[in-house]
């Protein structure tokens, strides 16, 4: 008898300003429905309120002994949780979302055989609207 294996996947995810509301349905959804999420310390506690108290939530800024230590150490907690079948988020403040970073981290996710999408977070259109009417 064959057994499948659970397949995991990671979901890198930017966290838009720190409103809940801001995110698209796709986010809010995988948030709700993640095991494992790992964030960084400038995620509003707003947005990570969307997480399910079932899953398993780490600040990764606090894993920080040097950069690059702290990049390989993020990697094997994403890839392990994916191995073990887990949906992972990796969800960043806007500041980390940068190009080369998510390029990186993805490659790496792709050569450890581990499924993996990019999400958007806030629109950047919808963000600027809302700061513009808060501050009136």
């Amino acid at each position: 008898m064959h057994i499948p294996i659970m397949k995991g996947k990671v979901y890198l995810m930017g966290a838009g300003p720190g409103d809940p509301d801001l995110l698209p349905a796709e986010a809010v959804n995988l948030l709700r429905a993640a095991e494992v999420v790992l964030h960084d310390e400038a995620v509003s506690p707003e947005v990570l309120e969307l997480v399910s108290a079932s899953a398993q939530v780490r600040n990764v800024d606090r894993l920080i002994e040097s950069e690059a230590v702290s990049r390989d150490k993020i990697l094997s907690l994403l890839i392990s949780a994916a191995h073990d079948g887990r949906q992972v988020v990796h969800l960043k403040s806007e500041d980390a979302l940068s190009p080369e970073r998510v390029a990186e981290e993805l490659e790496a996710l792709v050569q450890a055989n581990v499924d993996c999408e990019l999400i958007s977070g806030a629109k950047p259109a919808m963000a600027t609207a809302a700061g513009k009417n808060a501050a009136r």
